[in-house]
């Protein structure tokens, strides 16, 4: 939900089409622009709480990127070709969490993972999951599953020529395969 409301709010601003890339980056063509933290606690046995932190690359010129993240690395500054205020960017991203804490709680998780779904850029792409363990698993990001996790047909299929059977990443940093045109 976070992720969903903060993109709409950058697209409502900037006229820049952002992504989700899984779990939680935001992206602008395939660069990532920002990022998001959730961390949920229980208040008392019937309360649940979710800090959300989030932050944005508002207005940084290409020159503000060392070396190893300028072709990984951007900023809303670069795509909109001007400084943004980031004042009324914020002022935009408020009501647009609210409106999404209002969505998910009125229309539930599957409308939420639907949404999200739309906007996520990790789906249909190859990727590499390197998990909390530091074992890495290769294939193709599918769906969101119905707890938010990521499902992902590994590939190639094993040994023997069986298929693969997807697998459920609920925590793991994931690495988009970039493909390249050879023809």
């Amino acid at each position: 939900m976070a992720g969903m409301a903060i993109a709409q709010a950058m697209d409502d601003s900037t006229t820049i089409n952002i992504s989700l890339k899984w779990p939680n980056d935001l992206l602008i063509d395939d660069k990532k622009v920002g990022g998001i933290l959730c961390e949920s606690f229980k208040r008392n046995s019937s309360e649940t709480c979710v800090v959300i932190g989030f932050g944005i690359n508002v207005n940084l010129s290409e020159s503000a990127f060392p070396k190893e993240l300028e072709q990984t690395a951007t900023s809303l500054q670069i795509y909109a070709k001007h400084p943004l205020e980031r004042d009324q960017l914020i002022q935009s991203i408020i009501p647009s969490m609210e409106q999404g804490w209002e969505a998910l709680s009125t229309q539930g998780p599957s409308a939420c993972r639907l949404a999200y779904s739309a906007r996520c850029s990790t789906l249909g792409k190859q990727i590499v999951a390197k998990f909390p363990d530091g074992t890495t698993l290769g294939g193709v990001a599918q769906s969101i599953g119905e707890q938010g996790q990521l499902q992902m047909m590994p590939s190639p299929s094993d040994a023997k020529g069986q298929s693969a059977r997807m697998v459920d990443i609920h925590a793991g940093d994931i690495r988009h395969i970039r493909t390249s045109n050879v023809q």
